[in-house]
């Protein structure tokens, strides 16, 4: 009776649970044909650069023995299995203290959607960073504690300044930016980060205690329907941990105001745009400026 029932279920066509999948891919995947197209990048965008190392600099032996080589693109699996790719400036060099850019990825894009998506790979590699790209995961505290274990992987092997780490991201990708800079499990501590339409809120903030002062650009466009107002008072969380002041118009990032005078020199800001959810303004804001301009000051 049982093998009856199961073929007579089949036999009459799908059913609602697998219309309702169905029904959701076809709505999802032209959805993202849609943001793929309309908002990634190519070309030398994506595409690692000559830096152009300084003449003279205090080379770092120890670096000399972790084995890490020119990479482009890079495949690699963290320990627990999430994949992520590694590039390097075209001319990298094993004695030289580089800066890490870490990029999260939005929910449900692999590693290479998520760097076209965000398009940093060619202007970061041409100012000396190594790039990685980590592909989406199922959000949690144990998945975050997974991917907090990636830059800590890169840095064992290529030769990289642990005081020069910089976390971005967008959505699922800006949440990983944020909660890696607080969570006590973060194992590496970044410089500066600059998470974009974040699925924090103030509420959720208010679960951690205060990080050692850090520099910070906090992204939510002003037509984010997803995740509305959620900006604003994450942005006030790390004012107040900072030891920020009041705020005003930032001269050097456009759409971006600025908490004044923050503890130890760190800069804090609120950038918001126009757009949507699915609108990554990390050029219209300036964000590798930003990581640039703090790299210097360290």
């Amino acid at each position: 009776m049982k093998v009856f029932i199961n073929k007579q279920r089949y036999s009459s066509g799908l059913s609602a649970v697998q219309m309702t999948y169905v029904l959701m891919l076809a709505i999802a995947i032209p959805a993202l044909v849609y943001v793929y197209f309309t908002y990634s990048f190519s070309g030398e965008y994506i595409e690692a650069q000559v830096f152009m190392y300084p003449e003279t600099y205090a080379a770092d032996e120890q670096c000399q023995a972790r084995g890490g080589q020119v990479a482009s693109h890079e495949i690699l699996h963290s320990k627990n299995n999430i994949r992520f790719n590694v590039t390097t400036p075209t001319n990298y060099r094993s004695d030289f203290a580089h800066p890490l850019l870490v990029v999260w990825a939005p929910s449900g894009f692999n590693e290479k959607l998520s760097e076209r998506f965000i398009g940093f790979t060619g202007l970061a590699t041409k100012q000396g960073y190594i790039v990685v790209h980590a592909a989406s995961v199922p959000l949690g505290m144990k998945a975050l504690g997974e991917l907090a274990t990636i830059p800590g992987e890169v840095m064992a092997r290529w030769c990289i300044a642990a005081d020069k780490v910089y976390y971005t991201g967008h959505s699922d990708g800006g949440t990983v930016s944020n909660a890696l800079a607080v969570m006590a499990e973060r194992r590496t501590t970044p410089a500066a980060i600059a998470p974009s339409a974040m699925g924090m809120q103030g509420k959720d903030m208010f679960a951690y205690e205060c990080p050692d002062p850090t520099n910070v650009m906090l992204i939510h466009n002003q037509g984010d329907n997803h995740f509305p107002g959620y900006g604003s008072e994450v942005a006030a969380w790390w004012a107040n941990c900072n030891q920020c002041g009041e705020s005003s118009v930032s001269e050097a990032h456009p759409d971006c105001v600025e908490y004044q005078a923050c503890a130890d020199g760190v800069r804090t800001l609120f950038c918001q745009a126009e757009g949507n959810h699915a609108h990554w303004p990390g050029f219209r804001h300036d964000v590798m400026g930003f990581f640039d301009e703090r790299r210097g000051k360290l």
